[in-house]
């Protein structure tokens, strides 16, 4: 694999880290991989039992000079960070990037000319694009180094547009060329809106909305559970119940679809709202709604009964329509 460019489209989330990349497998050929895993980190801690336990089975992370859990594993831990602050972003940014690259090849690392293209939140994309792309350029973790040849930034929802305006090999779908669009992200913290003229983002129609992404649903349940059951759980176990839509109490399974369909809904009916409000004017213009993010496997029934028919685009997979898009936006780069 010597030699060969890995094309890196990475969004780390606040709720999720999503990665899709073109590895190479011989010849001329590449595999295209989609990998998904929390956003969660831990502190790794070293337990009165010593090896008894499940310790020696966790994956462990050196990164800064102190050890921590990362994705599943740092789910159930009580030194489980929060997730929601931009400062989060970026001193953490470095080790997500890591184990990505180590779950999309495998566990190795011999991959070189990496490129990189990743996404900031809206609203901090002039104020934190340069710092992020300087923390990203080169990681150590147990070890091991890596560095990327090239580091681009891009705001969430561009990879969105890419992903829709853009073929497997990063060339241009001419009819999806030159339109008005909303492209809406659903994320866990934050809804990007990017408002797209003639085929290019517009400032003035584009804003993000900070705190109205799915951990609004995973707040509301939150409060349930903690009313209910006497449960006080960390916002990325709630993300994976609300996933879910179950939990285990004293070893039995408690079915808690109806509670959180309920609370989509409310979430969908602020949401619809909020949108209508401040872009019904410009969605009344506009060729398509596009609808991606985490957050659109929850919503995208509440958005398609209210637009006219094939008015609202829903890609598939859409939580990793970010990191596909900026995967194929280093392909067409590359290709020229």
């Amino acid at each position: 694999m010597e030699g060969r460019n890995l094309h890196l489209g990475l969004d780390i989330g606040f709720g999720d880290v999503k990665v899709v990349a073109g590895v190479p497998e011989g010849g001329e050929a590449s595999e295209v991989r989609c990998r998904k895993f929390p956003s969660a980190i831990a502190y790794a801690r070293s337990g009165i039992i010593g090896d008894l336990g499940d310790e020696a089975c966790e994956k462990r992370y050196n990164y800064n000079g102190r050890d921590f859990l990362v994705g599943s594993a740092a789910l159930d831990s009580p030194e489980v960070f929060s997730t929601r602050d931009i400062n989060f972003l970026l001193s953490y940014a470095p080790l997500l990037a890591y184990v990505a690259l180590k779950e999309l090849s495998n566990g190795s690392l011999d991959l070189c000319a990496k490129e990189l293209c990743v996404g900031i939140p809206l609203a901090y994309f002039h104020s934190k694009r340069q710092a992020l792309s300087e923390v990203l350029r080169e990681t150590h973790v147990s070890g091991e180094s890596v560095r990327f040849e090239s580091v681009e930034v891009r705001a969430q929802g561009q990879g969105i547009l890419f992903d829709f305006m853009l073929d497997g090999e990063g060339r241009p779908i001419a009819e999806r060329l030159d339109l008005n669009l909303l492209v809406l992200d659903i994320g866990f913290n934050t809804v990007d809106l990017l408002g797209v003229v003639r085929g290019r983002p517009s400032r003035q129609w584009s804003d993000m909305i900070e705190r109205g992404g799915i951990s609004r649903v995973c707040e509301q349940l939150g409060y349930y559970l903690k009313g209910e059951y006497g449960f006080d759980l960390s916002e990325q176990s709630l993300k994976d119940i609300v996933r879910k839509k179950e939990i285990v109490l004293y070893g039995a399974t408690k079915d808690l679809s109806v509670v959180i369909r309920g609370i989509c809904e409310d979430y969908a009916g602020w949401l619809v709202q909020e949108v209508a409000s401040r872009w019904d004017g410009f969605l009344k213009r506009a060729d398509a709604l596009v609808l991606a993010g985490g957050g659109a496997y929850y919503l995208q029934d509440y958005f398609l009964s209210r637009y006219p028919e094939k008015f609202v685009y829903v890609p598939a997979e859409p939580e990793y329509a970010n990191a596909r898009g900026f995967y194929k936006y280093l392909r067409g780069w590359t290709n020229g």
